[in-house]
Order: C-alpha cells, then sequence, then structure tokens
C-alpha cells in the first residue's frame, strides 16, 4: 500500500461501502434453490432479465439486490442502470459464480447472519466490498461486492476477492449480535458504533488488550486529521498487521482475522500485531473457521501448482479499496 494512497486508510469510523442505500466497508434476511443457482421471485430461472422489480435507481453503483437462504440466493429486485452496469445486470453466471465464492469462505451457519447480498459497481465509491446492518438487533446484515473489481484481471485475481470477502465477514464474525448488545447505554467495555460489545466478545479482547492503552492518543490523532493519523500509525505500526488496521478497532480485528486466515504459520508472538493473531488462535471456534475457509480455498504456498493464492497480507491491492469502504453516517435496517 503506497503513501499516494494512504490518505484513504484512515476514514476514522468506518467499515461499510455503500449507504443502500449503501453503506461500505462494513452488512444484514427466501426460497431454495440448488446452490450457485439464482431464481427470481417467482421461483423461476433467472438468465439476466427483468424480473418485474426493475426500476429503482441506485444511489451508488448497485445493480441487483438479493436474498440470502442458507446457501442460496433468491433476486429481491434489479436497479434502473444503463450501459456496463446493465451488462453486469444480465450476467447473473457472474453473480452465482461470486456467491459461490463467499459459501466457500462464510461457512453456512455463519451465513445465517447475512439476510441479503449486492451486486454492484465499485467505481462511484472505489470499493471491493462491504457490509451493513439491516436490523437494529445486529441479527441480520448486508454484504455487497462489486462486480466490477471481482473479475479485474480475471475472476478473483491474486486472491484479492477471496481476501475482500474473508475481511468483510470478519465484520460480521466481530460485529453481530452475538458479540455487541445494540441499544445499551453507559456502555463500560468498547462500543464501535453499533452497539456495546459483550466482555467476552472478539473485538472487547482486542481492545482491551491492545487499543485500550492508546485510546486517548488515537482519538486525539483522529481528531486532528490525517497528518496526525499517520504518525500515530507510524508511531504504533508493531501493532498492526496491515496500516488499514490502525483506522480503529473494527477495522483492526477484521484485518487481524483476515491475516489469521491467510497467513500459512502461526505467529511466534515477538510483536503486537503478532500478538493479536494469537488470540484468535486460543478461540478454537475461530481456528474451525480458518479450518474451514482454508480447505475450501485449497490455499498454496508460492511455488505450488494447484488451489489459491491469497496475497500476502498488507501487499494486497484490495486494501485501498476498502480504505475507500468506509461506514457512512446513515444506516440502513
Amino acid at each position: 500500500m503506497n503513501m499516494k494512497n494512504f490518505r484513504h486508510l484512515f476514514k476514522v469510523l468506518c467499515f461499510a461501502t455503500l449507504t443502500i442505500t449503501f453503506v461500505t466497508a462494513c452488512s444484514e434476511g427466501e426460497i431454495i434453490t440448488p446452490n450457485g443457482v439464482v431464481s427470481d421471485n417467482n421461483g423461476n430461472n433467472d438468465n439476466g432479465g427483468n424480473n418485474g422489480n426493475q426500476g429503482v435507481n441506485g444511489n451508488e453503483g448497485e445493480i441487483t439486490l438479493y436474498k440470502v437462504n442458507g446457501l442460496t440466493i433468491q433476486k429481491i429486485q434489479d436497479y434502473n442502470v444503463t450501459g456496463k452496469d446493465l451488462e453486469y445486470q444480465k450476467d447473473v453466471a457472474k453473480h452465482n459464480q461470486i456467491w459461490d465464492l463467499v459459501t466457500k469462505i462464510v461457512p453456512e451457519d455463519q451465513l445465517k447472519k447475512v439476510g441479503e447480498f449486492v451486486i454492484y459497481n465499485g467505481t462511484p465509491t472505489g470499493s471491493a466490498g462491504f457490509v451493513v446492518q439491516i436490523k437494529r438487533d445486529l441479527s441480520s446484515w448486508k454484504m455487497g461486492i462489486a462486480i466490477n473489481y471481482a473479475y479485474e484481471g480475471g475472476f478473483n485475481a491474486r486472491g484479492q476477492l477471496a481476501y475482500t470477502i474473508i475481511h468483510e465477514f470478519g465484520h460480521v464474525l466481530t460485529l453481530n449480535d452475538t458479540q455487541l448488545t445494540a441499544g445499551q447505554n453507559n456502555c463500560s467495555t468498547y462500543d464501535p458504533g453499533e452497539g456495546c460489545a459483550k466482555e467476552s466478545s472478539y473485538i472487547n479482547e482486542l481492545y482491551q488488550n491492545h487499543w485500550k492503552d492508546i485510546w486517548p492518543e488515537y482519538q486525539t490523532a483522529s481528531n486532528a486529521g490525517e497528518d496526525a493519523l499517520r504518525t500515530f500509525y507510524e508511531k504504533y505500526r508493531d501493532r498492526f498487521v496491515t496500516a488499514y488496521a490502525a483506522t480503529n478497532p473494527p477495522e483492526d480485528i477484521a484485518e487481524v482475522f483476515a491475516t489469521f486466515i491467510t497467513r500459512r504459520d502461526k505467529p511466534q508472538g515477538n510483536t503486537v500485531a503478532e500478538n493479536k493473531i494469537l488470540l484468535m488462535y486460543n478461540r478454537s471456534e475461530l481456528v474451525s473457521f480458518r479450518n474451514h475457509i482454508r480447505k475450501n480455498l485449497s490455499l498454496r504456498g508460492r511455488g505450488a501448482t494447484t488451489g489459491f493464492i491469497l496475497p500476502e497480507p498488507g501487499s494486497w491491492k484490495q486494501a485501498d479499496r476498502i480504505g475507500k469502504s468506509c461506514r457512512h453516517h446513515k444506516k440502513h435496517y
């Protein structure tokens, strides 16, 4: 990630792409169809034509909205689009291919937290993916994937789409209703904005161990602007797995989770950043998620001849795009 794009890293308090309306880098609930096949609301297989729901204008690149049911998706509506976006909209095979990769990464029991799925064009926001809550109680989230970036250089080129999905899954995993309590006043743990972190939550453990001691300094820097935030990151760079992780605790834990999944070897704990990864190794359910994802993607090391290669943490091109996928001021419930 170069310094030219560094200013995109510190969009404070953000992790979603669009306000859906869309909200980025960060979220949301059915006819069952065979895995990887999309049906319209009438139960008919859809080859990309209108299903009677087209006509709504997308505000920031929205193309097609789906409802999630287990491992399958059902079209809710096509947005009113033209030109290249209309081509994207009609190419339902690509929608299915993207969704199939989501199901390889997100375990089925965790997909229950994803109520809606959006295919969008990431050019207007510069974002590659997002999640945003669609229920106040944080039990259901909407996930969006930018189809243009998903196929840039070929489908999932250099594993960047897979990394994006893992990062976004990390948000749903760490900010849902099993981890936070929405609407709680006088939070005594940590409040990322969606709700109060439960004592045993992943994000509270991260905050208490690795953010609390520098929190006042971080708040001062975030209020002072980009230069101060850059200085903050440079001062504490051994605490963060990537530069983008220094944006805020929600982005930090999503990046730690992505690094935990994609890094081949268990770290030794020589830095604070490595100790954050080790916190995840202490959670048996997270280790199970790691094993599930790596097995489904057949992750391989450099020089191997089969399976996926994912970018080294901190070097993946999508970092700048997720850096642009900031949580907007409006939320969609």
